[in-house]
């Protein structure tokens, strides 16, 4: 995975000044899924995962721990778990893959 997509999802294509930032927040967003799903790679399939959620991070920075924002009349609401809507996804994902391992142990 590369942060290309990111920067055209987030309109930088002609700005490489986030690169840097991009890449640890997209590895970051990787391993969290890694560990999560209990794999050494992200079936490409998931990728867009990893996508989404360097996209929020990248977008909520210098608002890290802030659960609501307010600014005038417009209210922001961030849940604490970046993954949180994905969950579903994941938890899906490492049940078949965890049930395939014990087929192939057997």
């Amino acid at each position: 995975m590369d942060i290309s997509n990111l920067k055209v999802k987030l309109g930088l294509q002609s700005d490489n000044s986030q690169d840097e930032l991009l890449a640890i927040l997209l590895s970051d967003a990787t391993n969290y899924m890694q560990v999560y799903l209990e794999t050494p790679t992200i079936p490409w399939e998931l990728e867009f995962i990893a996508e989404e959620v360097t996209i929020k991070r990248y977008r909520r920075i210098g608002a890290e721990g802030i659960s609501t924002e307010k600014i005038d009349v417009l209210s922001t609401s961030y849940k604490s778990d970046d993954f949180y809507e994905y969950k579903p996804l994941l938890k899906q994902y490492r049940s078949n893959n965890t049930r395939i391992k014990k087929l192939r142990m057997l």
